[in-house]
């Protein structure tokens, strides 16, 4: 009894787990499936977002730029109708005071000479435009962009690197983000005269710049040709790292090398790292800084890149960088409370199925087992028989079948009641599943008879085993004190590979011998032993 119980219970906890397991992983899945829908959606959206922030910053700067170009050309053409041809400005200078008040965006403009010398020089402030005397003009032949700007064809434009301003050779405080434009002035008869420049304040640009950065779940970063930060929204002070010598090292270029050597290659795009996700894309490539048919720019500031940076550790980063695995283990933290009815559930299926399989293993246990003996019954003996003729004809092996009898089944039961009597059966079932192999098995026929099948063993080698059992049976008789005696009748008949016969007629044959076997017995065989007065079974008289 507790055998089964613990058995029925077991089969339960399996049943359960199952059941828990198949219910637990559908919905699993489909929870996971909706979590992945529902972040690549997000995924998309934030992509897009930042992929757009920086077109629309490259789209300003751009523009912002190509303005500048075209407010040079005005200068220029001022300067050209200003000038008389005998080195008397003054026409000029009063334009260009008039345009630096009107733009207030241009720290000077100029006129150099092809020598280096200033010969014009408006100033602006917060006080307005002023013209510088000629006594403070000065020699720029030894700067960068009056080199390369003198040595321009004409109607070409020279846009420089994006710095700090320097005077004296100190960057000057507050500091002054600085874009210089040039372009060569050619006299009337065609002559090279000397060269126009704008000092462009870029505090407006950079301002649109962090305008539009707002709007970034991330860090916005503005970079020039060399991977220094020109603007970097999460940390204003690591900017124009390039214009001091102790701060050489500090760039995007060294903090996220890999990310860096992507964007030369492959100029716009979104690159995902362990570090987070980058969304960038070049600006003022030469493509985009074209003013009309008659001038071109030749800038000097390499290409720029517009940055967007979603770290890891962010929540939208987190969401951007999050690995399959990862996300299994979010939705699995995010329904742990689901699990409990489906375990519920799963407990209730568990017991429903025990109790179906326990009702299907007595059917299928009374269909194939003798209820007293345990044994196999009539059918499912003659069934395994079957089957192993079939084995045996094709691998030609032996099979011995031994048929028997209960000797005075009758009279234990009508002298020591029925009691006695399938005590007596179950003794003569034991003793011989005692002594047979594993391989072998036995059925009982009905009533009193019963077959065992040796499987592999001849005739004499199956009478060895029976003779096993008889022993068994002596044994029990002469040790225990039963008012019966364990007896048994037997015949054996071998079949053979080559054999042609039925089991039918193998079976019959046996019987018969066993049949003979008894009538020899039952001359000297008693079964019910002597009437004992305290008897209560009765006399066998």
């Amino acid at each position: 009894m507790i055998d089964k119980t613990f058995k029925d219970t077991k089969k339960t906890i399996l049943y359960t787990l199952g059941v828990f397991l198949i219910l637990s992983l559908g919905y699993f899945l489909i929870t996971l499936v909706i979590q992945i829908n529902a972040d690549t959606a997000q995924k998309n959206k934030l992509l897009a977002q930042q992929q757009q922030l920086v077109t629309v910053e490259k789209t300003i700067i751009s523009n912002k730029v190509n303005r500048l170009a075209t407010d040079l050309l005005y200068a220029t053409d001022a300067l050209a109708l200003g000038d008389n041809g005998r080195g008397d400005y003054s026409d000029a200078e009063d334009h260009w005071l008039a345009f630096a008040n009107r733009k207030m965006i241009y720290d000077q403009i100029r006129f150099i000479d092809v020598d280096g010398n200033e010969v014009i020089r408006v100033n602006y402030d917060e006080n307005g435009a002023t013209l510088t005397d000629s006594d403070d003009l000065q020699n720029k032949a030894d700067r960068y962009y009056f080199t390369a700007g003198i040595n321009l064809a004409q109607n070409q434009i020279y846009v420089s690197p994006l710095d700090l301003n320097k005077e004296n050779d100190q960057i000057e405080q507050p500091i002054k983000p600085m874009i210089r434009l040039a372009t060569p002035y050619y006299g009337a008869r065609g002559q090279l005269l000397g060269l126009v420049v704008l000092n462009y304040t870029a505090n407006d640009l950079l301002a649109q710049v962090e305008k539009i950065a707002t709007a970034s779940q991330g860090q916005v970063f503005m970079l020039n040709a060399d991977g220094y930060w020109l603007y970097n929204s999460a940390d204003p002070n690591r900017a124009w790292g390039f214009m001091y010598d102790n701060r050489l090292n500090d760039s995007f270029k060294t903090d996220f090398p890999e990310v860096w050597s992507t964007i030369q290659s492959q100029k716009n795009g979104t690159l995902t790292t362990t570090a987070g996700v980058f969304a960038y894309t070049n600006i003022l490539t030469a493509t985009e800084l074209e003013l009309d048919l008659h001038h071109t720019l030749a800038p000097g500031l390499g290409d720029w890149t517009m940055v967007s940076f979603i770290p890891a550790t962010t929540p939208e980063g987190q969401l951007l960088t999050r690995s399959l695995a990862a996300t299994m283990l979010l939705v699995l933290r995010n329904n742990l409370f689901a699990y409990l009815p489906i375990l519920t559930l799963a407990v209730f299926a568990g017991v429903i199925l025990t109790i179906n399989q326990v009702k299907n293993d007595e059917i299928k246990y009374y269909s194939e087992y003798d209820t007293m003996t345990g044994v196999f019954n009539r059918r499912t003996g003659f069934e395994k028989l079957k089957q192993l003729y079939k084995n045996i004809e094709k691998n030609e092996k032996l099979v011995s079948v031994c048929f028997i009898d209960i000797n005075g089944l009758k009279d234990v039961n009508d002298f020591l009641g029925h009691d006695a009597g399938d005590e007596l059966i179950i003794a003569v079932t034991r003793g011989i599943q005692n002594n047979i192999r594993s391989n072998d098995f036995l059925a009982r026929l009905g009533g009193d008879e019963f077959l065992i099948i040796f499987e592999g063993l001849d005739e004499a080698e199956a009478e060895a085993a029976w003779q096993r059992i008889v022993a068994e049976y002596e044994q029990i008789n002469a040790t225990e004190n039963r008012r019966y005696l364990i007896s048994a009748s037997h015949g054996i008949e071998t079949i053979s590979g080559s054999s042609n016969e039925y089991i039918d007629s193998i079976i019959n044959q046996a019987d018969e011998k066993m049949y003979r076997e008894k009538k020899i017995l039952k001359k000297n065989l008693k079964i019910v032993r002597d009437y004992l007065p305290d008897d209560k079974a009765g006399s066998p008289e």
